[in-house]
């Protein structure tokens, strides 16, 4: 939209979907590409929810935001022994050796535990490439800071994650100046 000269993104989010924090951080980079994007970071832009903000002109977060968590996680519970007590057994039918990768009642094999380590890697190899592009910090740098370690804005804005402090209103005042 040619009336609109810069654009304000409020972030408040912990994070999620890798897929999904990717495509809002292709949309946000694109739109930088056209003018002006000010990331305003509310109680929380953390793991995906910094992700997104890495290709933002500006980043403004609160002093307390917590932000950064640059890092990977994947989470699977297994439930066997559990369902065993309640007295229920499951079956599962499977094709191919990852094909029961993600089930709640089988621990990872080793060939498994190796791809989702090479996939977990790339992840956040790329991860890092994006906030090392959009915020104009080496690499290196990042993963210093990164490794899934939280910060507040202050100490953000110390490590180069973030570009002021201030609330919503200072976050409109960037995107009037820009």
């Amino acid at each position: 939209d040619d009336d609109v000269a810069a654009i304000v993104f409020r972030i408040d989010s912990p994070g999620g979907s890798v897929a999904a924090a990717d495509l809002i951080w292709q949309a946000a980079n694109a739109a930088r590409e056209k003018k002006p994007v000010v990331v305003s970071m509310s109680d929380v832009a953390a793991s995906g929810g910094y992700y997104v903000a890495a290709p933002a002109t500006r980043v403004v977060a609160d002093p307390g935001s917590i932000t950064g968590s640059i890092g990977v996680v994947l989470a699977k519970p297994n439930v066997r022994g559990l369902l065993a007590k309640l007295g229920i057994n499951t079956v599962e039918l499977q094709r191919g050796d990852m094909a029961s990768m993600l089930s709640l009642t089988e621990s990872f094999t080793p060939a498994q535990l190796a791809r989702l380590n090479a996939t977990m890697d790339h992840i956040y190899d790329l991860f890092l490439e994006r906030v090392s592009s959009g915020r104009g910090l080496d690499k290196a740098q990042v993963n210093e800071v990164g490794r899934g370690r939280v910060w507040t804005g202050a100490q953000a804005q110390e490590r180069g994650l973030v570009d002021e402090l201030g609330g919503f209103l200072a976050a409109i005042n960037v995107a009037k100046q820009a």
